[in-house]
Parts: structure tokens; sequence; C-alpha cells
């Protein structure tokens, strides 16, 4: 692998030493540069464009064409996967904006991606859903849905304990809702109001339950 000659004490610098700096930033010189600074103080690199639409640095894949990571006035675009580089990171933290970043990204091993502008509201859109029939049963259960609205007396069958982290409140609006699950027990549900006792896996007209699983059943919190 080539490298820069050194200067040895007492020589006289050559033409030769200084062209192969210049060949090196300009890129006639497969050099590879390297740099060390050993200060508990001072930064090992500081680059500086003062233009008001300054381009600081760019750096490109193997093709010489697709930009992997690029910092200039709009903000820092980085590559997530090798491919072009993603839209300039607004917000990586705590701040006034509600975002963590523009562009899509993923929470997790297997948790949560979005597009956009991250906020409550939209972590929430699409959790819920109206039936008037029989919802869940064979494994149909959303894997978004975290609120069963029911609007006529039917089975809601929840997804297997085992498997299932989020709670899910099933809302009777009108007729008897029977919960059932396609994995575990249901504990929990309506009172009866003539003997007082608790109706496991009902939800009585006007009702509404929250089932969480403690890993094996669903039970009523």
């Amino acid at each position: 692998m080539p490298s820069f000659d050194d200067v040895v004490a007492g020589q006289v610098a050559l033409a030769s030493h200084v062209q192969q700096v210049i060949d090196a930033l300009s890129a006639r010189r497969n050099t590879p540069l390297a740099l060390t600074v050993n200060d508990p103080l001072s930064y090992a690199f500081t680059l500086k464009n003062t233009d008001a639409s300054s381009r600081v640095i760019q750096i490109y894949a193997a093709d010489g064409t697709t930009v992997l990571f690029q910092v200039d006035s709009a903000g820092v675009r980085v590559s997530r996967d090798g491919t072009a580089a993603v839209s300039p990171i607004v917000s990586l933290g705590p701040g006034p904006s509600p975002q963590a970043a523009a562009g899509d990204h993923v929470h997790g091993s297997a948790g949560y991606s979005g597009t956009g502008t991250i906020t409550l509201e939209n972590l929430y859109t699409g959790t819920w859903v109206t039936t008037a029939a029989n919802y869940g049963a064979g494994g149909s259960f959303g894997a978004n849905i975290l609120y069963v609205f029911c609007t006529a007396g039917f089975t809601v069958t929840l997804p297997a304990a085992g498997s299932t982290a989020r709670p899910i409140t099933v809302v009777a609006i009108s007729g008897s809702a029977t919960v059932a699950s396609a994995g575990g027990s249901v504990i929990g549900g309506s009172i009866n109001t003539s003997t007082g006792a608790v109706m496991n896996g009902v939800v009585s007209p006007g009702d509404a339950m929250t089932y969480k699983s403690d890993g094996t059943n669903w039970r009523g919190v």
C-alpha cells in the first residue's frame, strides 16, 4: 500500500516530498490519510465553510456517485443502508420539534417504522376498529389494533396471549360482547348486576374492558 516518504533529519526536502502531498490531496496518489491527535482539549479535525449556503463535507460510496454522508447548510444526510443518503436529519433528541428525523426510520429490533413527523397523534392513528360482526378469529386480529368498538353483540377473539405485548380494550357500544382468545384464558370482564359476580370474557352493553397479557393469559386491568 502506498505511503508517504519521510524527510530524514538533516536531509533537504525534495520536490518529490512536496509532490506526494499534492498528489494525495488531489486524488492522484492512492495514499491512505490517517489523522491521529493526542490532545484532551482540541478537536482532532475541524472543517468550516463560512458561506451562508455552505457545503461542508460529502462522502461517496465506492461507485463514486452514491452519496453516503453529506453535511451542508440544510443539515446532515445519512445513508441507512448503503444506498443514497436520506433527507436531512432535523432533530436528534429533545427539542422544540416533535420529530426525531425526516425520512423513514425504525426503532427496535421489531419495533416501529414511520415516515415524516412522529407525534402521539400519529402513533395512535389506525389503532381502532368499529365492527358489527365477529372480529379477530383465525388470526385476523389487526397487528396495530388497540381498541375494538362493538356496535352489536358478537365475539372478539384476542390474539394469543403468549405472543402479544400490547393492551387491548373492548368497548361494547351496544349489545354484549364476548371476549375469547386465540391462546390463553380470558380473565376479567363486566360485573353481573344481579349477583355481583365477575363475568369472565363478557363486556356488557355500555361497558369497556382493557385486557393485558401476563405472558400466558389475558387479564382485565
